[in-house]
């Protein structure tokens, strides 16, 4: 957490908070916060001018891009368990503030992160180990898993699988819980290579359902709140499975805690 869905709102909002409805934002410098070391944070020196910023998210990436005249430099951001941006007047940013853009009208976008798990590398594009979006890039994203599936990765369970950013990028826990109780005849404890091929329909909703989490507003759960501050009933009305004390869970292989229909638990102790 954030996932695909969190890391687009993510996106738009540092697109209103440098553009609005005008011609666009002017920032005037770049400051990283001395207590975040990170030698994985590698931030760019402020321009001698001034300087406007766009976002696009990709799967679980961010890049932010920023502008000074013709020059443009890339700065691609992992938002870890707790990332998010913050508009506030320069002075009242949060403690957690890690890296701070600051406007010229006297506030300051900030990249806020409780838990230090977020990085940031300048000069950066997308990664080259993750695979296409499967929101923006439909047709690839299901082509690249196709064209691989006699890969060894995919002898392993499909709930396992669907955590792996090589192929599912931007899918994370609370939306492989969901994609899968959408399909109450496939067992998540089976080879993934047999699930893809015999249920379609799983590559679809890697596309649907990350798609309806962002038009919800994305999944506010935990440390993660959107940013435009929109209410969340209606996404936790749309959560089914994920945190749902009704469903079972179990600790997959990476330790992570993965939610699952109740009727499938006999089959996991089978397993394990």
């Amino acid at each position: 957490m954030p996932e695909l869905a969190e890391l687009r709102l993510t996106a738009d909002y540092i697109n209103k908070c440098s553009h609005g409805e005008g011609p666009g934002i002017h920032y005037t410098k770049i400051e990283k916060n001395p207590n975040h070391k990170g030698t994985h944070c590698i931030t760019p020196e402020s321009p001698k001018d001034y300087f406007s910023l766009s976002a696009e998210s990709r799967g679980k990436e961010l890049i932010v891009y920023i502008k000074e005249g013709d020059n443009i430099t890339p700065l691609r951001m992992g938002m870890g368990m707790s990332g998010h941006f913050e508009l506030t007047n320069t002075g009242q940013e949060s403690k957690h503030a890690h890296l701070k853009f600051y406007r010229k009208d006297g506030t300051t976008l900030s990249f806020v992160d409780v838990r230090r798990f977020g990085k940031w590398k300048a000069g950066e594009t997308w990664s080259t180990n993750r695979g296409p979006d499967p929101t923006t890039e439909a047709n690839e994203f299901k082509y690249h898993i196709l064209k691989n599936l006699d890969k060894k990765v995919f002898d392993q369970p499909i709930h396992l699988v669907l955590m792996n950013q090589k192929y599912f990028n931007g899918i994370g826990n609370y939306l492989r819980a969901e994609i899968l109780y959408r399909l109450p005849e496939v067992d998540p404890f089976m080879q993934a290579r047999i699930i893809i091929e015999k249920y379609p329909k799983l590559i679809e909703l890697c596309t649907i359902i990350p798609r309806k989490a962002y038009a919800l507003g994305g999944g506010q759960l935990k440390d993660w709140e959107n940013p435009f501050k929109t209410d969340k009933e209606k996404f936790e009305k749309f959560i089914q499975c994920y945190g749902n004390s009704r469903m079972a869970w179990c600790k997959d292989k990476n330790g992570r805690r993965f939610w699952f229909d109740p009727k499938w638990y006999d089959t996991y102790l089978s397993k394990n």
